[in-house]
């Protein structure tokens, strides 16, 4: 773990002196006497009295630093074991909201829509890799990053949850969802696997310049693509069938093109729940490998550790007021 202490009002350090002023000599509670040398030896009064002296330095010292809010930036920890870093790359359009017309069993009875099927699967994906670094985005008409990489596995669900709410996005804007999700692994240290779970039901082209830049993010950063193709209807392109260079649907030229990439590619087409979750079952079958990643943490605020100083030193301080002789009886 490597961090930088600082703090974050460092302009309050001017006023450090101010603690010194208790070392100073002071008359106010000075007690008089007809004659100092008929005093016995004090040695605990002395004692008591540099006790007291220290306590008013570590009160006003705590209060001084604690207000000029120290702490620990840029804390990074390196954290091992057997994960990998996966963004989730969800189609937010408004044909996602379209019922799964397929005849499967659960599909047809409930009428649920390839949105809701998705959010099932992917959030059993989640709960089955407890160790993994995840991300969220979606994209329609543009990308939107939901959650970016993080351990917190609740948060990612709550993110795919809120897809839930809404319309749809009236376009499928592929290009630009894959290389918003490819830029979320540039400049990353991590010596594992890398994947993209790209979950759409096709309609979306990608022009040469997009596909040249979408090849060189997942071979700069060795990102495997995993795509879940979710039928609409019996009048879908089958991909997982020999696909003719004649057929020119969308669907079929996606695939076409993603086969070329030099990067793991892997489709896997669903028509109903069933397959869906076949499909991510599979991926976390793939993806379970020892791997390392440098995780940022935020920065932590020690400014109450100052002030439990300062609390300690006051509270000696008016320990000390009630034992003081304040005047000859």
């Amino acid at each position: 773990m490597t961090m930088a202490f600082d703090f974050a009002y460092p302009w309050m350090l001017a006023l450090m002196p101010l603690a010194a002023l208790p070392l100073l000599s002071r008359r106010s509670d000075t007690l008089t006497f007809s004659s100092v040398a008929w005093l016995p030896l004090d040695r605990a009064g002395r004692w008591i009295g540099l006790l007291g002296r220290a306590s008013a330095v570590l009160a006003l010292l705590g209060i001084v630093i604690g207000l000029a809010g120290p702490g620990r930036s840029h804390r990074q920890v390196l954290r091992t074991g057997s994960a990998a870093e996966i963004l989730i790359l969800m189609d937010r359009s408004a044909s996602m909201d379209e019922l799964m017309s397929s005849k499967g069993v659960e599909t047809a009875a409930t009428g649920d829509s390839k949105n809701k099927v998705a959010r099932a699967s992917l959030t059993a994906f989640i709960a089955q890799r407890p160790n993994d670094r995840l991300a969220f985005m979606m994209f329609g008409i543009s990308p939107v990053l939901a959650m970016p990489f993080t351990y917190d596995h609740e948060a990612i669900e709550a993110a795919i949850a809120g897809t839930a709410i809404g319309r749809g996005m009236p376009d499928t804007q592929l290009d630009r969802g894959l290389l918003a999700a490819i830029s979320q692994f540039d400049a990353r240290h991590g010596s594992g696997r890398r994947a993209i779970v790209l979950v759409s039901d096709g309609g979306a082209k990608l022009d040469a310049q997009a596909r040249q830049l979408i090849e060189e993010g997942l071979t700069r950063d060795h990102i495997a693509l995993y795509f879940i193709y979710l039928r609409s209807s019996v009048y879908s392109p089958d991909l997982n069938t020999l696909v003719p260079a004649s057929e020119s649907s969308p669907e079929a030229e996606l695939h076409r093109y993603f086969l070329t990439l030099k990067t793991p590619y892997r489709l896997f087409q669903a028509g109903d729940a069933h397959a869906m979750a076949a499909a991510m079952a599979e991926i976390n079958r793939q993806q379970s490998v020892l791997t390392s990643f440098i995780e940022r943490l935020p920065r932590e605020d020690c400014s109450a550790y100052c002030f439990a100083a300062a609390l300690l030193g006051c509270g000696l301080l008016l320990v000390l007021r009630f034992v003081q002789v304040r005047g000859w009886r």
